[in-house]
This record gives C-alpha cells, sequence and structure tokens, in this order.
C-alpha cells in the first residue's frame, strides 16, 4: 500500500516534530500521550513500535531521554539555540523599527518556533515590541543589497525624503542613484547602505527605509582602491558613534556615579584613575567633533574635559555657540 509506505517514511520525522516542540526538561510526554499525537496526525503506531522508533532516532543522533515510570515519559533537551539566546533574537527583531509589522511577527514566529511550546508561550508574554514603520521595502532592500555585495554589482535605487505633509518627497526628480555597494550599518534603531558613487572619493550613507525600488545592476562595480581593504565596523564608529574628526586620547573626568555610563560610551578598553576629589579621569581615544561634543553635553557640566587643551577650548567654543 502506497500510501502506508509513505506514511512510515514520514513517521520518524513526525515523531522528533512532535517531541521537539511538546517536550523539555520538565514537560515530558507518556507512551500514550506520544500514540495519541500521532494519531491526530494521522499515523498509527503500536507501543512496541514507538520504542523500536525512539531507539532508532537515538541510534542516529536524534537524543530522546526516558524517565522510566509506569508508562515512561519521553522528552527532547537537544536544541540548536538556548532560551536565552532565542530571547536575544527576539529582542532585536521586536526593537527593529527599520522592520514593518508584518515581517516582525513572521520572524519571531520563526525564532519561537527553535524553542519547544511551553517556552514559546512562556517568552510571547515578556517581549516587548516597537512601534513599526508599515514598509516592507526594508526587507527587499536588504536582499537586493546583500546579493549585489557578494555578486559584486551596482545597485541602484530611487531616494526620498518626507515633505511636510508627510508625503515622499524623491530626490534628484526621481532619478534613479547608481551605487558601489560596501555594507550594512546598523545605527539607532536605522539600517543604512554603506556605498561610494563612480565619481566622489569618499563613502556614502542611505537608509534603508528611505530606499526604493532597490535594483541588482547587471554592470559590475568600479573597483577603487581606496576601498579595497574597506572595513565596515571602524567607517560605523568613526562615521555613526562620533563622526568624522581628529582622533585623539582625550582624559575626561567622570563624578563615580556616571562611571558605568562613561564605559557603555566609550568601551571596556579605557583606562580608568581614581582621584582624590572621588572623581575618576577616564582615557579613551575619541574622534574629537561637534558630534563629541554634542555627547558630553548631555551630562550637563558633570563630565569634564581635563586634556588636550586644545580640546577643552573647542568644546567651550561648542558651548558659547549653542548659548
Amino acid at each position: 500500500d502506497m500510501s502506508h509506505t509513505t506514511e512510515q517514511k514520514a513517521k520518524l520525522l513526525i515523531l522528533w516534530d512532535i517531541l521537539q516542540k511538546n517536550t523539555d526538561e520538565e514537560h515530558s510526554m507518556t507512551t500514550q500521550d506520544i500514540i495519541a499525537a500521532l494519531n491526530q496526525r494521522g499515523i498509527s503506531v503500536s507501543r512496541k513500535t514507538l520504542y523500536e522508533d525512539i531507539d532508532l532516532l537515538n541510534k542516529y543522533g536524534y537524543e530522546v531521554l526516558c524517565k522510566k515510570s509506569r508508562s515512561n515519559e519521553y522528552y527532547v533537551i537537544d536544541r540548536k539555540f538556548e532560551r536565552s539566546e532565542v530571547q536575544v533574537l527576539l529582542s532585536a527583531v521586536g526593537s527593529a523599527k527599520s522592520l514593518s509589522n508584518k515581517k516582525t511577527v513572521m520572524l519571531m514566529q520563526k525564532l519561537y518556533e527553535l524553542l519547544g511550546t511551553t517556552e514559546a508561550e512562556q517568552l510571547q508574554g515578556i517581549i516587548s515590541v516597537a512601534s513599526k514603520r508599515n514598509n516592507e521595502r526594508v526587507y527587499y532592500n536588504i536582499d537586493a543589497i546583500t546579493t549585489a555585495i557578494l555578486e559584486k554589482k551596482k545597485l541602484s535605487f530611487l531616494y526620498f525624503d518626507y515633505g511636510i505633509s508627510g508625503k515622499r518627497v524623491y530626490r534628484k526628480d526621481k532619478a534613479r542613484y547608481e551605487v558601489n555597494p560596501l555594507g550594512l550599518v546598523s545605527s539607532e534603531d536605522n539600517l543604512y547602505l554603506v556605498c561610494y558613487h563612480d565619481k566622489y572619493g569618499n563613502a556614502a550613507n542611505y537608509r534603508l527605509d528611505r530606499m526604493d525600488e532597490a535594483k541588482i545592476e547587471q554592470t559590475s562595480i568600479t573597483h577603487n582602491e581606496a576601498f579595497a581593504n574597506f572595513d565596515i565596523a571602524t567607517y560605523k564608529r568613526e562615521q555613526f558613534v562620533m563622526y568624522a574628526g581628529l582622533e585623539t586620547v582625550v582624559e575626561l573626568i567622570f563624578p563615580q556615579d556616571l562611571l558605568e555610563v562613561a564605559i557603555d560610551r566609550f568601551g571596556e578598553n579605557i583606562s580608568v584613575v581614581r582621584i582624590e576629589s572621588g572623581e575618576y579621569i577616564i582615557s579613551a581615544t575619541v574622534q574629537v567633533s561637534k558630534t563629541f561634543f554634542a555627547c558630553l553635553s548631555t551630562f550637563e557640566g558633570r563630565v569634564k574635559i581635563q586634556s588636550p587643551e586644545s580640546g577643552r577650548e573647542s568644546y567651550k567654543e561648542f558651548i558659547k555657540k549653542l548659548l
């Protein structure tokens, strides 16, 4: 009987799926539970055959554990992802404002499937989701950009801003931008394409949620020696964290209650020295720029520049201009 043969072939897959979704260390299934679940999926099986099937799964590395009792109870703990790992991924997807609601739900559902049903239900109640922009274009733009980079092809797209009325205003009278893609950067809940134009020598950024109709061109990228060893991590640090400016070792005086903020802001590779006043001098390598000064100004005078003197003077000028 053909359908019976197909059913037998699929049986082990379905058995493993049932155990993966419904069991963990805290939740097991009795032999009877498993037989009933298989019945619901259109597969009838005897106790003896079920024991043989579970032995077969174990033999080939699909570990099914057994609690010996009046009726054997089975469970699976072998999953590719720990609950905490899935939680980190769920939080990232939930807070990514550049993803639409529809895509967020779809991605989160796939992540929940990495867990058993019980753990998935526990997490569903505690993962927050940010308010989203309702556009699907970001997802397709990511795909087009990634493909273009891998195939070393140029990328073209339309680019727009939002006018006063909230409607799109396309730049360059809706003419297409054509660029050589370098990579993707995430900054403050936005995704950016990093690329370079044929006629300019520096890298440029474009927000993915403002790109429209991204398309991979048949033309290969224009080779530019300046970008041969381009490092996207360094570029992000310089452009999106402190922006361009002279990179200098700066000494800053932080009060004790802001020490953790300093470490968060400037990284762990900083030197910290406690001084007599109970404050701390922190040495960090930063891009001395308006963005750096703007960052310091959020501390409302509680963080001071100790050195260099030129940095102190530039910061004073920055504050005078604000006044």
